[in-house]
């Protein structure tokens, strides 16, 4: 099996090893295609020279050929599964076996799924092939005799099959950066926060335009100071741009804010967006490479829906804060209603965040228990004054009409589809089951329970526990550590009562920075 350009010269014919190009010698070239890739397979050694000669110097669009040769049907599928760009195969049919170019032609169009290469099927023994059945049965671009291929003909042959390979993997192409840019388009539209969906969009920019490795994109967001990085890759995603952007990226960034998009010289483009907000951001990417006229296309396609995109992160951002108010609103009524702290739920949320994230959970789970930890006792807004506010210890029947506030608060929220409101109703429901199985309203047990009423467990008890209330004053700091590692594994997750104690520096700023009055 041989693989060599035009310029090696023929091995003899009493070579018997035949070895391919290494992969890693040729991956450079094939990256850039600054040649087009021709595969010639024959089981004679001078059909080989003599193409290589009469394609010698051939150029086509600025580009020579870098011919490949094959001396059998298993040498061609070996090349072909290693070349995957070849532009031409010229097969001829009869060779180890009658029928090999045939199973070649059958390899490449069933087997490899390649539509685009152009076989040109040539043979010396027509009457083993003939042209009108084969032409039919088998999907190839052109049939020739090798007696009627001279050195023009292969040459005009050649000329007419690149041309058509060219404008396929055009179509393809284009095709594809479609399909990339309706399926991001579509993608980014499910993405809430702005930084995630900055991080999305460069990402996905690389995609669709199948840019070079040292590619490179920002975006910015506008501030009163000026533009600020929100995302970057490439070079610019090193901390060193958080502070200091260069000053044309700064320049092309003011003046897509005129243009909205703005394509720079050469293989860069700004894209400029203001929402209904009022939020200003800008897109910049440095490809790597030249664009195209199409390249400039998906870019406009894709940055209009990027707009969108940014609208609906901007959209679904002041219902988070909508829904955060009316959750801190709700919150704090059900304390109020029983005269404890106002702080209270705001104190149970960060401590929710802070545990959570040290247990190890992702930074948007951590963030959305801070929300919805603070509706863990709105099922209070059921329970009479005469209980809720009674000074004293309540009575076993008083008490079990408390226990239903857990699940009253869960069936006031369970209703909503909304990730903070699913959040809330589990915790609600979950918040006073406890570890040993003790609990209520379930008496559910270990991992059970939710982690997110694990969590709110701990830090309601802790907080309890430090602030005074109708029926207690709040305890000593001492007592309420000996308490925590009392009920480790009984009321309390022994994970996160462990985490808690390593890291509760970490709890009493939180407790000081919410603070109602001097408790410890």
């Amino acid at each position: 099996m041989i693989s060599r350009t035009d310029e090696e010269l023929p091995l003899s014919e009493d070579e018997d090893e035949l070895v391919f190009l290494d992969e890693g010698e040729d991956s450079e070239q094939d990256a850039s295609y600054d040649s087009w890739p021709i595969l010639i397979v024959d089981d004679h050694e001078e059909v080989h020279k003599v193409t290589s000669l009469v394609l010698g110097g051939f150029e086509f669009e600025g580009k020579g050929l870098r011919l490949l040769h094959a001396y059998s049907g298993d040498e061609a599928r070996a090349m072909l599964r290693a070349e995957p760009d070849i532009a031409v195969v010229l097969l001829d049919v009869v060779m180890e076996k009658d029928e090999a170019g045939l199973e070649v032609i059958e390899y490449i169009r069933r087997e490899l799924r390649n539509s685009a290469i152009r076989i040109i099927l040539r043979t010396g023994q027509p009457g083993q092939a003939p042209e009108q059945e084969v032409i039919v049965k088998y999907d190839i671009n052109d049939y020739k005799e090798k007696t009627e291929l001279t050195a023009q003909k292969l040459f005009t042959t050649i000329i007419s099959s690149l041309r058509s390979y060219r404008d396929l993997r055009m179509i393809q192409s284009n095709k594809k950066g479609l399909e990339d840019v309706v399926r991001s388009s579509s993608s980014i539209l499910n993405v809430y926060s702005p930084k995630e969906l900055a991080r999305e969009v460069l990402d996905q920019l690389n995609t669709i335009l199948d840019a070079e490795k040292s590619s490179a994109g920002l975006v910015l967001l506008k501030q009163n100071d000026g533009w600020s990085r929100l995302a970057g890759s490439g070079k610019f995603s090193s901390a060193a741009y958080l502070q200091m952007l260069p000053p044309e990226v700064l320049a092309e960034a003011d003046s897509a804010a005129v243009s909205n998009v703005r394509f720079m010289q050469g293989d860069g483009f700004a894209c400029y967006y203001r929402n209904s907000t009022g939020t200003e951001k800008t897109i910049y990417f440095e490809r790597g490479k030249a664009l195209s006229e199409w390249d400039r296309y998906l870019i406009e396609v894709y940055c209009a829906n990027i707009l969108a995109a940014f609208e609906n992160v901007a959209l679904n951002g002041e219902i988070e804060s909508t829904q955060k108010e009316i959750i801190y609103t709700l919150g704090e009524i059900a304390e109020t209603r029983s005269k404890e702290t106002g702080f209270h739920v705001k104190r149970v949320a960060e401590y929710t965040k802070l545990l959570a994230l040290k247990y190890g959970l992702p930074d948007e789970e951590a963030e959305l228990i801070s929300l919805a930890s603070p509706m863990h006792d709105i099922g209070k807004v059921g329970i009479s004054d005469a209980i809720l506010n009674k000074p004293g210890k309540l009575t076993a029947e008083e008490y079990e009409i408390m226990k239903t506030h857990a699940q009253s608060g869960y069936d006031m929220l369970k209703h909503s589809g909304r990730p903070i409101m699913k959040t809330a109703s589990i915790i609600a429901l979950q918040h006073h089951e406890k570890y040993n199985g003790s609990g209520y309203p379930q008496g559910l047990k270990g991992d059970q329970i939710h982690i997110y009423g694990r969590l709110t467990a701990l830090a309601d008890v802790f907080d309890a526990l430090a602030s005074d209330r109708v029926y207690k004053k709040a305890w000593a700091l001492t007592d309420i550590i000996g308490f925590l590692q009392e009920q480790r594994g009984e009321h309390f997750d022994p994970v996160l009562t462990d985490l808690f104690m390593e890291h509760i520096d970490e709890f009493l700023v939180i407790r000081e920075k919410y603070v109602d009055e001097k408790i410890f």
